[in-house]
């Protein structure tokens, strides 16, 4: 009788070790990407497809012992079939080795490194770092997955690559048969990106702009000053008239040609539009406030959109 008593004790924990056991004696490494937006129920069923749990209800409930509320955050994860599930709950709560970043277009490398600071803890010396090395118009917009302990000059690899691989061949060669310099497109492409109201004017904006420097006229694009006037905080401030006077080598409105530099970092879809233009006669530009454009030809039909559409 006593050993039945001690087997009926022993047994449910003998269970519950069982289920804390590693699922394998193997040392084989798995790599698990938790994606952004992705239900813990999938992943839990993802750790129990890929033999690294016995049992999806036990890490839950392990998970949330351990942290409240229990929450597997979006990013990568190394674990290893052999592991205890108290190891495997503690690395997919604490220890991510990778973490997703989006860098969303028309960001400035400020806004850049002020996202990077989300998942980076770095020093003054490394953010100063980033600023120094990294060129405006060339942070290509994406979603990254970046180790996270990444140096600046590994993230702005990771940029830089994905920057070339998107900025391929082709369109460099459409370039190259159009006598137009990459840096001039990306320079084009960064106020495209500020000016569209969606995805469906840039090629009509790139258009007017060809028009405009084709012709010899001023760009006078709002974008540009708001890059001057950009600080912490507000770095696409409203702009004002007499804001247009600051004497500034971006200032489109008292300068002709195009700024020194971008004045982002424009996604591939600016990129295109420099590329591959709307064919138009429109030398200027308006958007109504539900972002619709609305271009015209001369400067008095203009200044008709403005009372039509802005008052």
């Amino acid at each position: 009788m006593k050993f039945l008593k001690l087997g009926l004790f022993l047994l449910p924990l003998l269970y519950v070790g069982f289920l804390l056991s590693p699922v394998s004696f193997s040392a084989e490494e798995v790599r698990l990407v938790v994606y952004l937006d992705e239900d813990q129920n999938s992943v839990l069923s993802r750790l129990k497809e890929e033999k690294i749990i016995k049992n999806q209800s036990v890490l839950r409930v392990l998970i949330t012992f351990m942290k409240f509320p229990a929450k597997v955050n979006p990013g990568a994860y190394k674990l290893k079939r052999n592991m205890w599930l108290p190891q495997v709950a503690y690395i997919i709560l604490y220890r991510p080795y990778q973490k997703w970043i989006t860098i969303v277009p028309g960001y400035r490398k400020e806004q850049v490194l002020e996202a990077l600071l989300k998942i980076y803890k770095w020093n003054d010396a490394s953010q100063k770092e980033f600023m120094q090395k990294s060129e405006e118009g060339y942070l290509f917009p994406d979603t990254y997955l970046l180790n996270v302990d990444f140096t600046p000059e590994a993230v702005l690899a990771k940029f830089s690559n994905n920057f070339n691989e998107k900025f391929d061949s082709q369109l460099q060669n459409d370039l190259l048969a159009q006598d137009v310099r990459n840096d001039t497109a990306v320079k084009i492409a960064s106020l495209i990106e500020r000016e569209s109201g969606g995805e469906s004017d840039k090629a009509l904006i790139a258009g007017i702009i060809w028009n405009r420097l084709n012709k010899g006229m001023k760009l006078q694009i709002d974008a540009a000053t708001q890059y001057i006037l950009g600080k912490p905080g507000n770095w696409w401030p409203k702009v004002t008239p007499s804001d247009h006077k600051i004497d500034s080598p971006y200032n489109t409105y008292i300068n002709k040609g195009l700024p020194p530099g971008p004045i982002s970092n424009p996604s591939l879809a600016s990129i295109k539009a420099v590329i591959y233009p709307a064919e138009t006669d429109c030398l200027f530009y308006i958007h109504d406030r539900n972002k619709q454009i609305h271009c015209s030809l001369t400067y008095e039909e203009h200044l008709e959109n403005i009372e039509k559409f802005l008052k």
